[in-house]
């Protein structure tokens, strides 16, 4: 990925460092600790790691609690970073699994109640990711185990994310106001009151994919119905009513 030029500068006459300035699209990870590698060659490189063994734990965290949070009865592995795509910045376009960004993952890591209300879109790709992997762990296949990662973050967020449509956000929205899970407000993503407050609505969404799975001509039935419903709200006198949003 090019993103621009940038040129080395003296950090002070009396320090002896220089200092090179990085590109806007990078800002995230200001402050992070970083190797600096040098390979020689007909171009020379100077590479610089990033050291993002923080990042990994706080995603591994962040696992164990959207485990027990959806599915505390349930038998899931621990997480394997092997089973995710990781990309430096949050990729515009993706084919198929969504990829964890570690932009996303030190933006949590930075965010107080400030920056998670101007940046929500960094914890609902990456609950997205992790939920869809939970639940193709616990068995739900695609196109399910995609568009469940969507609902779980909708839920989690109120943020678009992932694969669901909107017949499932809007199965998400109503899962929610049966569990009575009011308006999220930005909260560190690691909060326990955060998570015990999701746990019902979490665990409807859950329970509602399973028995999609285990039915899936009721999900064709209630998508197309929810969609029929949905072009009716503009016509005056349309009686078409919303397919059910709970699991029975």
């Amino acid at each position: 990925m090019y993103l621009g030029k940038c040129r080395i500068r003296s950090a002070g006459r009396t320090s002896g460092s220089i200092e090179i300035t990085l590109p806007p699209a990078l800002q995230t990870f200001t402050g992070l600790g970083c190797r600096v590698v040098v390979r020689d060659g007909l171009q020379p490189e100077i590479v610089l790691q990033p050291d993002f063994a923080e990042a990994r734990l706080l995603l591994e965290a962040l696992w164990r609690r959207l485990s027990l949070a959806l599915c505390p009865g349930e038998l899931v592995s621990e997480i394997k970073p092997s089973a995710f795509i990781f990309t430096l910045l949050p990729p515009r376009h993706w084919q198929r699994s969504l990829p964890v960004a570690y932009a996303d993952i030190v933006a949590l890591m930075q965010s107080g109640e400030e920056r998670a209300a101007r940046d929500p879109e960094a914890l609902a790709r990456i609950v997205s990711v992790l939920a869809e992997a939970i639940g193709r762990s616990l068995g739900l296949r695609p196109p399910l185990a995609f568009g469940f990662g969507g609902a779980v973050a909708y839920a989690v967020t109120e943020v678009p994310a992932g694969f669901s449509s909107d017949f499932e956000r809007s199965m998400t929205a109503g899962l929610c106001r049966q569990a009575q899970l009011s308006q999220r407000p930005p909260v560190p993503p690691l909060k326990e009151e955060f998570w015990l407050e999701c746990e019902p609505a979490l665990r409807r969404i859950y329970e509602q994919f399973r028995a999609w799975q285990n039915s899936p001509g009721e999900y064709e039935a209630a998508r197309q119905q929810w969609y029929r419903a949905f072009q009716c709200e503009s016509i005056p006198g349309c009686a078409e009513t919303r397919a059910p949003t709970h699991a029975p």
